[in-house]
């Protein structure tokens, strides 16, 4: 489970851009010491190098909590300054509302320096050629509304429409020979979103998936490499690749887009 990405100013008193931060829970079978020499591990395989204490670095991923182990020895447990930090209490509090009463308990002003980046976008509905714009349900999104979408695009006088929501979307459109209020055949194109199931750095399968390529069955498009575990990312079905949304050998963090696929 992981919380939104927050901005934040940066802590420590160091002059440095700002921070980018979240919280993530983990289910592991290490114990908490080796836990953190595998985080440690990872930050310098994502280029993290010693630097000044606070100062600017690559990444910083630190345990908060381990169960209910508490300790003080190699790993101070939980992190001893968890109660004081809104950037980390915020995006704690979205995964585990054990932590709501201390998010809760901060001031208003600490709060307002952590703020979440690229929260969901509202739905956009935009008319296509031959179409006119037309208000209709604003939930009205994704496969298990089509029939709703059918049924308000068969009443109105709109001949095409394209719901997008994010880098997904949906198209819907008719004859213009119909008529409004009757029946008409519908063409739905769907365009799904193949997202990152893990943190780690992304790599294209061989042959590499190319912009435009078409498969009629499932088959590997990339993996993820996390851990030093090879995490295979499939095209869920048969379609054709719109784009390709992530870098080849770059990081890639949970939830980020890294294919379009148009379902036909």
């Amino acid at each position: 489970m992981r919380s939104r990405l927050y901005r934040t100013k940066p802590w420590g008193g160091i002059d440095q851009p700002d921070f980018v931060n979240a919280a993530v829970a983990l289910r592991t079978d290490l114990d908490p010491v080796r836990f953190l020499r595998a985080l440690q591990s990872l930050e310098r395989r994502l280029g993290r190098r010693p630097g000044a204490r606070w100062g600017p670095r690559a990444i910083d991923l630190d345990v908060l909590t381990f169960d209910d182990v508490r300790s003080e020895g190699a790993i101070a447990l939980p992190h001893p300054r968890l109660r004081e930090r809104a950037f980390v209490l915020v995006p704690l509090a979205e995964i585990d509302p054990a932590y709501a009463a201390d998010r809760d308990a901060l001031s208003p002003e600490e709060l307002a320096t952590v703020v979440a980046i690229r929260p969901a976008p509202p739905p956009r509905v935009s008319p296509m050629a031959g179409g006119s714009l037309t208000t209709m349900p604003q939930d009205a999104y994704g496969a298990d509304r089509i029939r709703r979408l059918a049924e308000f695009l068969a009443a109105s006088d709109v001949v095409s429409l394209r719901i997008e929501r994010g880098e997904a979307q949906i198209e819907l459109g008719r004859s213009a020979r119909s008529a409004p209020g009757t029946s008409a055949p519908l063409q739905a194109a769907r365009v799904d979103t193949i997202r990152a199931d893990v943190v780690g750095i992304f790599r294209l399968a061989k042959p590499a998936p190319a912009a435009g390529e078409s498969f009629a069955s499932d088959r590997e498009l990339a993996y993820i490499e996390a851990l030093g575990i090879r995490n295979p990312v499939h095209s869920l079905g048969g379609g054709r690749i719109v784009s390709i949304a992530a870098g080849d050998g770059l990081p890639v963090e949970y939830g980020q887009p890294l294919f379009l696929v148009d379902r036909g």
